[in-house]
Order: C-alpha cells, then sequence, then structure tokens
C-alpha cells in the first residue's frame, strides 16, 4: 500500500510506518488531506484533479489554463513561466490562470508533437514556448489545426498560413542587424552560428540583402561548441592576417560572453582586429567586465538598460522577460473573454493522436483576436503585434564597446525606419576599485635598461628579476614617489622578453605592451614612448620626460700636430682663394701700374722705369698681407685704390685667423664626420641603425619625409645594422671605430656620453619630440 499526501498542492508518498508521516500531516491544517489507496495512477489523478478543484472553492468560470513547451536549452524559463503564472493569480481576483508546461527535445517531432497533444487534450486556452526552427512546422501545423494561439519566444519566421494563430514575442531585427553592417561599411563579414535557427537568421539575412541590391562577402561558419568556435577564430585571424575580422556571433548569451573572454585571454590574438556583433539580444546581461573596453563589440539589448552597474548580479535574463510578457499577454487576453464552452458531442471532438483522449475544447478565433489587440508596455518593451503575429512599434537600442570607449549605447532600431547612430551615450557604470585596498596588490611591469631600471649590488648577486628591492634607477625612484603619493601595494617585475612591445605579424604584442593587453600586468613603469599604435591597445599618462631621436658616433680621436697646424683656423677652401686673391691683386696692380704715367719715372742714366715690376707688385701684397709693409708704394690713383682693396681684405683675414688661431690653443676641437641626419643619408661609408622594433624604428619606416624614407631604404636593405638592445646598439658605436651611427632617444644618449668611456657623443639636432609615459590596460580604474 502506498501514501499519497496532497500537501500545499505538492504529492509526495511515503511507507505507512513512516516515522516522517507525523511531521508531514498536521491534523489541524484543513488543507491537507491524506487518501490511502491502492488505485491505479490514473484512477489517483482523476481524483487529484477534482479535490484540487475543490480544495480552495475557487470559481472554476474563473480559471483559464495556458500551456507551455521548452526545450532542453531553455527549461531554466520553466521556472520563470511557473513564477510569473503564479504572480499574476494572486494579484488579480477576478481570472486565475493554471499553468502546465512541458520540457522535450524540440529536434525530435515526435516528441513536440506529444507534448502538444498532452496540452490540447487538458484544454489549455494557448500555448507558449521556445523552439528550434526544425519544431516550427509541427507546431504550425497542430496549433492552426486546433485552432489555439501559440507565442512563440524564438526569433519570427514567416507562416505558410494566411492567418496563422503563432505570435512572436521576440521582436524581428534582422534589419537592424544589416543596417549595423551598412552604416559601418563592412565589405565583409564572418557568420557563426550553432543552430539550425542560426541558419535561419542566416537565410533572412541573405534576402534582405538581396532586397537592398548591396555586395556583402559573407563567409559562413558552423561550430558545435565555443571551444570550436575559438578554433575557427584562431584559424581564420592566422590566413586573414591583412584585414579587420568583422564577427557575427549567432550563439547565446552566454556562448558569446564565453567566447570573448577566451579570445581576450587568448596571447596569440589582438583583440583590435576583431569587431564582434552579438546576434543575440542578450548584450545587457553579459558581465560587463567582459565588455568593459579592450575589445570592438556591438549589440542590441532587450530591454534597454540605464546601466550596468546592476548587472553583474543580476539573475534574470532577457529570456525571461520575454516569459513574463507572453503570460501577461495571455492574462490581459483571457481576462477579456469569457469561458469557452467545451464540446459535448462526440462527433464534434477531435483526437490529437491514436488514444482514448479526445480534444473537447477549442478556444478558436476569439482568443487569437483578442491577443492581437492586447498592447501594454512589458519588460520587453512596447508589446503590440502586426495581423501576421509579429511585434511592431518596438524600440531595440544598440549598445557597443570599444578599445578605446567603455559600453555606451550608439543608436536605437525602430521599425520600419533604419537603424538611427548617434553620439555615443556612456552608460558602463561598472564599479571601480578603490586602488588604494590593502588587499589589491598591482602587478608593475618594466624593462631593465641604464639609468632607469639596473641591478643594485643584491640584485646582480643573484640575477633577480621581480622585488623593489633587487633595482635602482630613475624609473624605481618614479615607482616609489607614485606609490606613496597613490597610497597603494605593488609587485615589481621586469618582464619575460625584455621588450618595449611591438606589434607582431599576427596582430598581437610583445613586450610590457603585451603583458598589459593580455592582462598579464596591471601598470607599465618603463622608459617606453608614447605612440599613436601603443596607444590603440593602452592608455598612457601624460609624459614624464620630453626627448627625441638623436644620432649618436664615436667621440673621433684628438689630432696630432703637424707641419701644417698653423693652417687649421681657417679651412683649406679659405686658404685657396686667399692664395688667388694674392696672385691677381699683385696681376692687376702690376697691369694699373704699367698703364698709368705716374708709375713711369726716369732715372739718372735717362733710362724709364717703373717701379711695380711682377716680382715687386708680388712683393708689395705679400707685405701687405703679412702686415709688413714695402719700401714702394703706388703713387698713381688706380694702383692706390687696388692696394686699400686689398689693405682692408688682409685685415679681416689676418683678424679673423688670429681669433681662430687663439681659439685652437686654448679649446680643444673635434671634426666629426657627420653633423646631421642629412650627412648620413648622403653617404654610405658610415653604417647607421636603429633599435629593432621600437618607436624609432616605426618613425623611420612610416615617414613620409624625403630624408627620413632615403635612410629608411638603407637600413632595411641591410639588415645587420639594427640593434635587438640599446646596449648592443652602443657597443657596436664603439667598437666600429666611427664607422657606425646609432640613432637612439636622446635622454639615454646623453647619460650614455656622460659615462665612462666617454667615448660617445651626440651629433645634430634631434629629429622628432616625443615623452615617455606610464601605461596601463584601456579602462583600468588607475586611470582615474
Amino acid at each position: 500500500m502506498v501514501v499519497y499526501i496532497l500537501y500545499n498542492a505538492k504529492v509526495i508518498d511515503v511507507e505507512p510506518n513512516d516515522a516522517d508521516i507525523n511531521e508531514i500531516i498536521d491534523k489541524d491544517d484543513k488543507n491537507v488531506m491524506l487518501i490511502i489507496s491502492e488505485m491505479k495512477v490514473y484512477s489517483f489523478v482523476s481524483y487529484l484533479y477534482f479535490m484540487l478543484t475543490t480544495i480552495n472553492g475557487q470559481d472554476s468560470s474563473k480559471r483559464r489554463k495556458i500551456g507551455a513547451i521548452f526545450d532542453h536549452r531553455s527549461r531554466h524559463l520553466a521556472k520563470t513561466f511557473e513564477l510569473e503564472v503564479g504572480r499574476l493569480s494572486t494579484m488579480d481576483k477576478d481570472i486565475t490562470l493554471e499553468q502546465i508546461h512541458e520540457i522535450v527535445d524540440c529536434r525530435d517531432s515526435y516528441y513536440v508533437t506529444n507534448a502538444i497533444c498532452d496540452l490540447l487534450e487538458q484544454n489549455v486556452y494557448g500555448i507558449l514556448g521556445s523552439f528550434q526552427s526544425c519544431a516550427l512546422s509541427t507546431i504550425q501545423s497542430y496549433t492552426d489545426t486546433f485552432k489555439v494561439p501559440f507565442i512563440s519566444l524564438s526569433m519570427p519566421q514567416q507562416s505558410l498560413s494566411s492567418d496563422p494563430y503563432q505570435l512572436y514575442i521576440r521582436p524581428s531585427y534582422i534589419t537592424g542587424l544589416l543596417d549595423v553592417v551598412q552604416l559601418k561599411e563592412w565589405n565583409k563579414i564572418f557568420y557563426i552560428y550553432e543552430t539550425d535557427e542560426g541558419l535561419v537568421r542566416l537565410q533572412q539575412l541573405f534576402q534582405d540583402i538581396n532586397k537592398r541590391e548591396i555586395s556583402i562577402g559573407i563567409v559562413v561558419i558552423r561550430v558545435v561548441s565555443v571551444s570550436h568556435c575559438h578554433r575557427e577564430l584562431r584559424s581564420v585571424y592566422n590566413t586573414d592576417i591583412k584585414d579587420d575580422l568583422r564577427v557575427f556571433l549567432d550563439l547565446t548569451t552566454e556562448q558569446s560572453e564565453e567566447l570573448i573572454t577566451l579570445v581576450k585571454k587568448d596571447p596569440d590574438i589582438s583583440n583590435t582586429r576583431f569587431h564582434f556583433l552579438i546576434i543575440d539580444l542578450g548584450m545587457s546581461d553579459m558581465n560587463e567586465t567582459v565588455l568593459s573596453a579592450g575589445l570592438n563589440v556591438s549589440g542590441f539589448s532587450l530591454p534597454e538598460t540605464k546601466g550596468w552597474e546592476s548587472q553583474p548580479t543580476r539573475k534574470e535574463t532577457f529570456g525571461d522577460d520575454l516569459v513574463k510578457d507572453a503570460v501577461m499577454v495571455f492574462h490581459r487576453a483571457l481576462k477579456k473573454i469569457d469561458q469557452v464552452t467545451p464540446i459535448h458531442k462526440a462527433d464534434e471532438m477531435m483526437k490529437c493522436r491514436d488514444n482514448e483522449r479526445s480534444i473537447t475544447f477549442s478556444p478558436g478565433k476569439k482568443v487569437l483576436n483578442q491577443i492581437r489587440k492586447v498592447e501594454y508596455n512589458g519588460k520587453s518593451g512596447k508589446i503590440k503585434f502586426k495581423n501576421n503575429g509579429w511585434r511592431k512599434d518596438f524600440v531595440l537600442p544598440l549598445y557597443e564597446t570599444r578599445m578605446d570607449m567603455g559600453i555606451a549605447k550608439v543608436g536605437s532600431y525602430n521599425p520600419p525606419t533604419r537603424l538611427h547612430l548617434h553620439k555615443p551615450d556612456l552608460v558602463s557604470k561598472l564599479k571601480k576599485q578603490n586602488y588604494t585596498n590593502e588587499n589589491i596588490i598591482w602587478r608593475i611591469t618594466t624593462v631593465k635598461e641604464d639609468p632607469y631600471v639596473m641591478h643594485n649590488e643584491i640584485g646582480q648577486q643573484t640575477n633577480a628579476q621581480c622585488g623593489m628591492e633587487n633595482f635602482t634607477g630613475y624609473i624605481i625612484d618614479l615607482i616609489d614617489a607614485v606609490a606613496t603619493h597613490m597610497k597603494i601595494k605593488y609587485k615589481l617585475c621586469i618582464t619575460k622578453d625584455e621588450q618595449y612591445g611591438k606589434e607582431l605579424e599576427n596582430g598581437t604584442w610583445n613586450g610590457v605592451i603585451g603583458e598589459l593587453v593580455r592582462g598579464e600586468a596591471d601598470i607599465a613603469f618603463c622608459a617606453m614612448t608614447i605612440s599613436s599604435e601603443r596607444e590603440r591597445v593602452v592608455d598612457f599618462t601624460k609624459p614624464f620626460m620630453s626627448l627625441g631621436i638623436s644620432i649618436m658616433i664615436k667621440k673621433p680621436a684628438n689630432k696630432k700636430a703637424h707641419t701644417f697646424s698653423f693652417m687649421d683656423p681657417l679651412s683649406y677652401e679659405i686658404w685657396m682663394c686667399i692664395l688667388f686673391a694674392y696672385v691677381g691683386v699683385s696681376v692687376v696692380l702690376f697691369l694699373v701700374s704699367r698703364f698709368s704715367p705716374t708709375e713711369w719715372h726716369i732715372e739718372d742714366n735717362r733710362t724709364i722705369k717703373n717701379a711695380f715690376t711682377i716680382s715687386n707688385s708680388l712683393w708689395y701684397a705679400l707685405g701687405a698681407f703679412m702686415q709688413q709693409g714695402c719700401d714702394i708704394s703706388p703713387k698713381s690713383v688706380s694702383g692706390r685704390i687696388v692696394g686699400s682693396v686689398w689693405w682692408f681684405f688682409t685685415l679681416i683675414i689676418i683678424s679673423s685667423y688670429t681669433a681662430n688661431l687663439a681659439a685652437f690653443l686654448t679649446v680643444e676641437r673635434m671634426n666629426t664626420p657627420i653633423d646631421s641626419a642629412e650627412d648620413l643619408a648622403k653617404q654610405t661609408r658610415i653604417q647607421y641603425g636603429v633599435y629593432e622594433g621600437g618607436t624609432t624604428y616605426d618613425f623611420f619606416k612610416k615617414s613620409k619625409v624625403a630624408i627620413y624614407e632615403r635612410m629608411w631604404a638603407y637600413m632595411s636593405s641591410a639588415q645587420d645594422v639594427f640593434a635587438k638592445t640599446t646596449s648592443e646598439g652602443v657597443k657596436r658605436v664603439r667598437d666600429e671605430n666611427g664607422k657606425y651611427a646609432y640613432l637612439i632617444e636622446s635622454s639615454t644618449n646623453e647619460y650614455i656620453n656622460t659615462r665612462k668611456p666617454c667615448d660617445t657623443m651626440k651629433v645634430g639636432s634631434n629629429l622628432d619630440s616625443k615623452g615617455y609615459g606610464i601605461a596601463t590596460p584601456i579602462g583600468s580604474n588607475l586611470r582615474y
């Protein structure tokens, strides 16, 4: 014998001698009925149903049954369905809703058929449910045949019937997705889906594309799991290495969130190349920490959210909102109609399946038409239906987060009008961690480079890679000052590859930039130059040091004295000009004297002579140049003019020579082989290079200035000129005795020049102007 106990509308069974039976049954509780029976289960269920209809003494005319069908993927919505039906029944005394639901495998039409028949045989006024496209034809056939309204939670699909009994509580927004593609001018997209329903949405997308007569390349990928999707994205990423990747994710919200998390944590994938468009309407259900900057994600949300501050703890999803709205639609419609009269004539009854039970109940057009008239503002927005059962007059907000922006509302879709984009309205209100929290230890990464970060005596002995106590230098002092000011705790480590960070061929970053992007570090303190490429993936502070690209060469050796050292104050070109001027003036003076009668005189022996012979003219010019004078002087006006000009010329030359000679005797002067970038670009005798992968490397690679383009062409053709580290470049300058010049930041250049052995020097002015900055991941609360 089995004892069935009805307690608070729950049925349990125990043995008659079970000690717990006394605890379960409260004899003073009139809502408890004890039934001891050996009857068959079906008989007991019938009797139980009869008792339930009489226990509460409620009027059966007020009862309205509604059914629901859920597949295994949406079985969590069954609880929401139960609670919402119970809530409305408790609140409204005019009508009492009763719920019956089935959880089946919607891929099997046999189970779907049985589930529908079970509900129809229990005289339901309507059915709601979530199903895959493979069950659509079965549901449409049965609901149209037995004239029972069916409210679907799934994506709207066209019905073959001219007057369908199916209604869709989920809005149709495929046109809005295509608007996003057009407004963002995407020419190629990757459509990733998992279920047959995704294939239906893809078909609708193709139909809209054909209607608009536009050309969009679509690569379709079907996946079976999130891990499979991740592998496919990696394959696409490595195959299509040049273009940005625009990906339609036709997955559930939970799967999309899991996939985005995997992509963000993948060290071999650069987030900047991806832009994900979430097909599901649950973007507001996603964790804000997953979306908060550092990735490009767009998606519609249902319902509209005012901010994500409460979303991390939100238990209900947009699917729950759709279920509540569907139940409310039934409640409002059924409240306005009278109870449907059951069918009593045997010839009017219909059978749903081959069993003993018949369907004695048909809601018909009366219920369907009343549902179509329902209009109110629900959990998922405005509820209003077209004649074909699709929703209308709804508004879907478009949310987006980018590498440089938190979550923001960027547009709205309100059919039949197209998607309207507007200025981003930030809604992200992620609660920032208190960076002074004593429980938080911030991870600081840096690069070991003199004089910024160097091992002290303790660090040199152990070759330590972490710990402030093992390092010294300018950056170490800066870290200490900033940490003291901000009152934070931290752990300092040298980056693993000892690189500042450059973008690799696959789009990822190495060095400290890579560690920040991958979330392996919280702050980067190092001599890292701020550049536009790096600012795309991390945030920088204002520069804490200004500098520019400069040229480092080996200091030329001092010249030894030689026979003609007296000529050093003036260049050889000037000496040659002086020589030509000396000869020229002497010849002119000779000619002028020859043609001037004043210069001729009669000697005692009655001979006519001219004192300014060619030798005397040379002697006169030499005497004037040497500031010694001469025993002959020109008498003619023309001769004296020539002499005066020569005297003035020699005065200037001798004065300049005397001044330069004094400087040469008191100041040590060096002759550098080059003095500027132009000198470097014009010659090939001296090689020159940069630090490979740094901002100086990118400066020359991307420069449009003719001189720098010519220098880059030389450096890229001679691959051996690049240095792997700064110390390697400086060593090469010292070892190659003036045959190699190194292009380096001016601050480092000036520091090295003042350190022993003091054999390097900076030449020329800086080629550009930039600065060093502290870097954090995009969106870090350390920015504020």
